[in-house]
């Protein structure tokens, strides 16, 4: 009798420590991430792109030597959106290489897991435009 009342206690102990634990992922699936970095004054841009294309909640943005260091709050996905998502256009204009950013920020977003799938599309001039899935 002592042996199944020791058990059923270590086993209700042990459920009760385990079971706040396994439920803590499934609850909260916001994750907080650097995404990448970006030229100088980049990150911001993206950051707020990614805001009112909502992919993100928000965004920081860390100086760093080699560029601005762009971290994100978002919900991680393991499915598509059901239709595309624009998040932003990298212009010719003020990015000297627009198509590489494109893809290194669709990249990373797939590597974090921001979203499934991306893809670079290129408009008239040589200015690349970051659609999400």
């Amino acid at each position: 009798m002592r042996n199944i009342v020791k058990t059923v206690v270590v086993l209700g102990a042990t459920a009760a420590v385990l079971a706040p634990a396994a439920a803590a992922p499934a609850a909260s699936r916001t994750t907080t991430a650097p995404l990448g970095t970006y030229g100088f004054g980049r990150a911001g841009v993206i950051g707020e792109a990614g805001v009112a294309a909502g992919v993100w909640r928000s965004f920081a943005v860390r100086p760093g030597f080699a560029g601005d260091d762009l971290s994100v709050t978002y919900q991680r996905r393991t499915t598509a959106y059901a239709a595309e998502k624009q998040v932003y256009t990298a212009a010719f204009t003020t990015v000297a290489d627009a198509q590489g950013e494109c893809l290194a920020v669709g990249a990373a977003g797939v590597a974090r897991k921001v979203w499934v799938s991306f893809r670079c599309q290129t408009g008239f001039v040589p200015s690349y435009t970051l659609y999400v899935r």
